[in-house]
């Protein structure tokens, strides 16, 4: 759920719904274990990484993907491909920014993306040294997440120079005194001031061996040796080898493998008597920005970004607590002022776990830390002093941690934790807010919170393959009522009244039709077994209510709502399978609309299962989608085709009204009907990407025409709430968009559900029926008489 004009009245189920739970995101295939929130261009968004190799980028106000999934890189020799364990983001010159810390076996990188595009924007590098060099100017020396050297030229941006493989000859107490490598097809001998020792000589044996020598790398431009790497990673300035830092906004990342040294931010050079920052690019450049004097500005073209912040520099990251058995460790992407000592020095936490924070209660920093024993604690993030009472409730270790602050003020953290629950805390009485969150089905790996619509939310991540979202600003409520249903996907929904009292009717691919009490939910006798594709409700004769459905093997079939019995005997249709129904009132008889494989519509009387007139002939291929209307006091059917087209019918003459309507490219889909300002309308969605509007008075498109998922609309529906008419589509996905026709706007908002939507009704007196996986949610309007 999402869009506030509805609210859920029922949905069947085995387990009730938590109310504060907005919407569940899908498409990741393994567990999602990393999320982070930001603005772009005004709309929430979420950036997600998970075990399935790929990053993803969520519109939160939609529920949609924005972009094609990012695709993690592959080691062609080891056949693995990189994970993203944390993201993190931050706003870098106004522009949103994603940082991403890759993992590949025991390499490490941060790379930067870009959310407005889904598209990657650089990698961040470590600064080994800065220097003049004769011929080259100012350089930089860098070391990328692949332990690869790099030289660039400080005025271009360019590379000069990268490693190669090399020789270190040692000494005798193992200190280097010469490189051997190869260069312009000969092996060389340097001394360590890059003088050439000798005549070049033959290459190192096979094996790779050579006597007193280790293995090493070395930066070569144009024969000259310029840079020299011992033991590969041993590199001067880096106490840790395995470390890589990045540093962004208000945001530190760093990650390695536990040396007992604390690791120096590295990632600021001097330039110029001025600290820049540095990112490779795509393209292979390197991009310098500038944080002197004049303010951040870009010092070469392009796209790439860099994040750094000046004021980190020389600061020292502090290690994590020991763990038992514990080899490699990861830092979170955090705020640095929850990892960074006051003093720049390193300190040992008796605290536990830092998680991400801090947050500001009451004018003071508070950091959270997570205990031993699975209970959060609120620190003064300047003195490390305990605040309050601990944050008890989690029954397994804590994964993640996040805080916002409410508009009433109120400042929350949520927890996530391996024992599948996310709680919400008010920091400032240590007090849970309400239950635990339920919803997830596996452990929950990561948090992050937004503020989505004007409302507060918590958005987290699970090994259950999903993303959801939370409304923050509710404190729980009783659970939504639910009853039994189906036991596989729902195919149809239907609406009709019974005894003056208003009934759902759904059709199962469990092979039964069930009919509910709209306004509670519950069911009104038994299930009638019935294979149904497609089914639609109407009066009969006399204002007896009759459930028609179409079955898989093109035949008819009436059904009593009340009894669940046959209502006469099956129809037999010749125009093979059915592929689109609908009910009307023709002249005061209740009537079906078909329309079948053969490019035909054929009418039905519902009382007696004979046909109507002769068929309604003149599209050349298979009818998809239909739907009927009354017009100017008669009744009109529309039929959309895989011929392009949609043509309108008159129910009593049995004749086509005017020409075809063209305008779609491809495949018509789906037919909706509505009033739109007192004016009759046909709503069209094909597979070209478009929903059309169409006035039935004149037979012309009204307006542009609205944007559309890529592919097939599952399913149509119209009603008008508060003034508006509004279009609800359903493409195959856990989320519906609505569509404002009034306003002549795009989507407005969204409707996100547990499983993928395949049929979406509403009904006269302003419910919608929506069948999600096999479930059934009956919404109703918020406002009191907000439907019309």
């Amino acid at each position: 759920m999402a869009d506030a004009r509805w609210t859920t009245a029922w949905r069947t189920g085995g387990a009730p719904e938590d109310p504060r739970l907005l919407r569940t995101l899908t498409g990741h295939e393994g567990w999602v274990t990393a999320v982070a929130t930001a603005v772009v261009d005004g709309r929430a968004v979420a950036v997600t990484g998970s075990r399935d190799h790929t990053v993803r980028t969520w519109d939160l106000v939609t529920g949609r993907q924005l972009h094609t999934p990012l695709v993690c890189r592959a080691d062609a020799w080891t056949s693995t491909t990189a994970e993203v364990e944390h993201i993190a983001t931050a706003a870098v010159d106004g522009r949103a920014v994603a940082l991403l810390l890759e993992r590949l076996g025991r390499q490490k990188r941060v790379l930067l993306l870009d959310p407005a595009r889904g598209l990657p924007a650089g990698e961040c590098v470590r600064v080994v040294e800065t220097a003049e060099l004769d011929g080259l100017g100012a350089v930089l020396l860098t070391l990328e997440g692949d332990r690869t050297l790099r030289l660039w030229s400080v005025a271009t941006g360019a590379e000069i120079g990268s490693a190669l493989p090399a020789r270190i000859v040692v000494g005798r107490h193992d200190e280097p005194v010469a490189v051997r490598a190869e260069a312009e097809g000969a092996v060389r001998t340097w001394n360590l001031a890059g003088e050439v020792l000798g005549e070049p000589g033959p290459s190192d044996p096979p094996d790779g061996s050579a006597d007193g020598a280790t293995e090493g790398a070395a930066v070569m431009v144009g024969g000259r040796l310029v840079a020299v790497a011992f033991h590969a990673v041993g590199l001067a300035g880096f106490l840790d080898g395995e470390t890589a830092v990045a540093v962004a906004g208000e945001l530190a990342a760093a990650c390695g493998r536990r040396s007992g040294e604390v690791v120096p931010v590295s990632q600021v050079a001097e330039v110029d008597g001025r600290p820049v920052g540095l990112v490779r690019q795509p393209d292979g450049a390197l991009r310098l920005w500038d944080r002197g004097a004049r303010g951040e500005t870009c010092r070469t073209d392009g796209d790439g970004w860099v994040v750094t912040t000046a004021a980190l520099r020389g600061q020292r990251i502090r290690r994590p607590r020991d763990v038992d058995g514990q080899q490699d460790w990861t830092w979170q992407l955090v705020h640095p002022a929850a990892a960074l000592d006051p003093t720049g020095a390193a300190v040992t936490n008796p605290g536990g776990t830092a998680l991400p924070g801090p947050v500001l209660v009451a004018g003071r920093a508070i950091r959270l830390t997570a205990d031993a024993d699975h209970a959060v604690r609120l620190r003064d993030a300047a003195t490390d002093v305990p605040q309050g009472e601990r944050l008890a409730g989690h029954t397994d270790r804590i994964r993640a941690a996040a805080a916002m602050t409410t508009d009433g003020g109120q400042v929350r953290a949520v927890t996530t934790g391996l024992d599948r629950t996310v709680r919400v805390w008010d920091v400032a009485t240590g007090t849970p807010v309400g239950e635990p969150l339920d919803g997830h089905t596996a452990q929950v790996w990561d948090v992050a919170t937004a503020v989505v619509d004007g409302r507060p939310v918590a958005v987290t991540a699970g090994a259950d393959h999903t993303l959801r979202v939370w409304d923050l600003a509710q404190t729980g409520g009783p659970p939504l009522p639910a009853a039994g249903g189906h036991d596989a996907a729902i195919a149809a929904v239907a609406a009709t009244t019974l005894r003056g009292r208003p009934v759902v009717v759904t059709a199962g691919a469990d092979g039964t039709v069930r009919t509910w009490d709209a306004a509670t939910g519950s069911p009104i006798g038994e299930p009638v077994a019935a294979e149904a594709a497609l089914m639609a409700a109407a009066e009969a004769d006399g204002g007896s209510p009759v459930v028609v459905t179409a079955a898989p093997d093109g035949t008819l079939h009436r059904w009593d709502p009340v009894s669940g019995r046959a209502a006469g005997e099956p129809v037999a249709l010749p125009s093979g399978r059915i592929l689109a129904l609908a009910t009307a009132r023709v002249d005061g008889w209740g009537v079906a609309v078909t329309g079948g494989s053969d490019g035909t519509a054929r009418v039905w009387d519902l009382t007696t299962g004979e046909p109507l007139g002769l068929p309604l002939t003149g599209h050349t291929s298979r009818i998809t989608a239909l739907a009927t209307a009354a017009a100017d006091g008669r009744a009109v059917a529309v039929t959309g085709s895989w011929d392009k087209t949609v043509r309108l019918w008159d129910l009593t003459t049995g004749r086509q009204i005017g020409e075809p309507l063209t305008g779609h490219t491809d495949w018509v889909t789906s037919v909706t009907t509505t009033v739109v300002d007192g004016h009759p309308v046909a709503v069209t969605a094909g597979r070209d990407a478009t929903i059309r509007v169409w006035s039935l008075r004149t037979h012309r498109q009204l307006g542009e025409p609205l944007p559309a998922p890529a592919g097939a609309i599952r399913g149509m529906t119209a009603t008008v709430l508060d003034g508006g008419t509004l279009l609800i589509t359903a493409d195959g996905t856990e989320t519906l968009s609505v569509h404002d026709l009034t306003a002549g706007a795009g989507t407005a908002s969204a409707l996100t559900f547990p499983a993928p939507v395949h049929a979406v009704l509403a009904t006269a007196d302003g419910r919608l029926v929506v069948g999600h996986g096999r479930e059934v949610s009956v919404l109703v309007p918020a406002s009191p008489g907000g439907a019309v």
